[in-house]
């Protein structure tokens, strides 16, 4: 996904933070962070309410500045503000509540949106949105409005309209949260589908078991480890100090 220039060589990694201190207050609530995603992971991204999940995201997505340290997202410098504007031409975000980015009267034009800013041709944005549409099972409710339909209705909406822009990296916050069991199922079933670059952060920890070959730790601002999920999330020790607790699956081992 995303557009290849043949005269580049691949990115060794999508996302490439060292020393990132980012965050909504004065003092930096990421502090010195050291993280590397490369293309095509599925990133587990847990810790405990408050570990800066969301804030984590929100500096990949250009929406925080970084304070300080070096982030690169796509290749480009997230410190420079020209730089932070292009993001989006690479990286997609999925909110934890779906309303957050549903602005339009109809399924069908709130995942053309994404692909209309970006000045395609008409015939580009129909196609994009067709294949969005179809990929997350959202063909009987094109005339529907959004913010009507359930919470994982929702989410598909949201997450059609980042597909139809094709990103190299998607971000997801909290993608199951309000699911039930068997949307979320259909959820798991799409995001292993895909071919992007996948950071998830989550307290679905079953989730990070069953989609993500790699899983990352972050507490009070700082990543604490990162290591394969059947690894990472058996250790009690590691789980309980970073307050987790190990998932059902990985319990009788």
């Amino acid at each position: 996904m995303g557009v290849l220039d043949l005269n580049s060589p691949p990115r060794p990694f999508d996302i490439e933070l060292e020393g990132l201190c980012a965050g909504h207050s004065a003092s930096a609530y990421l502090r010195g962070v050291d993280w590397r995603v490369a293309p095509g992971q599925r990133v587990g991204l847990v810790g405990p309410n408050g570990a800066g999940k969301t804030t984590l995201l929100l500096t990949l997505a250009g929406v925080l500045p970084p304070k300080s340290g070096r982030a690169l997202v796509g290749g480009m410098d997230l410190s420079n503000q020209a730089s932070r504007r292009k993001v989006p031409g690479v990286l997609g975000l999925v909110m934890q509540d779906p309303d957050d980015q549903l602005l339009e009267t109809s399924v069908w034009d709130d995942v053309a949106l994404g692909p209309t800013c970006q000045g395609l041709p008409a015939a580009e944005v129909k196609s994009r949105v067709e294949a969005a549409i179809a990929a997350t099972g959202l063909d009987a409710h094109l005339d529907r409005v959004p913010q009507r339909l359930s919470v994982g209705e929702k989410k598909r909406v949201a997450l059609a309209g980042v597909l139809a822009r094709k990103p190299d990296i998607i971000l997801l916050d909290e993608p199951t949260a309000g699911l039930d069991p068997r949307g979320r199922r259909e959820l798991i079933q799409l995001l292993k589908g895909l071919s992007a670059t996948l950071v998830i952060a989550t307290h679905d920890l079953e989730l990070v078991l069953d989609l993500c070959n790699l899983a990352t730790v972050l507490d009070a601002g700082l990543v604490v480890k990162t290591g394969p999920p059947a690894t990472l999330l058996a250790d009690q020790a590691l789980m309980e100090s970073n307050g987790l607790e190990v998932p059902w699956p990985l319990r009788s081992r």
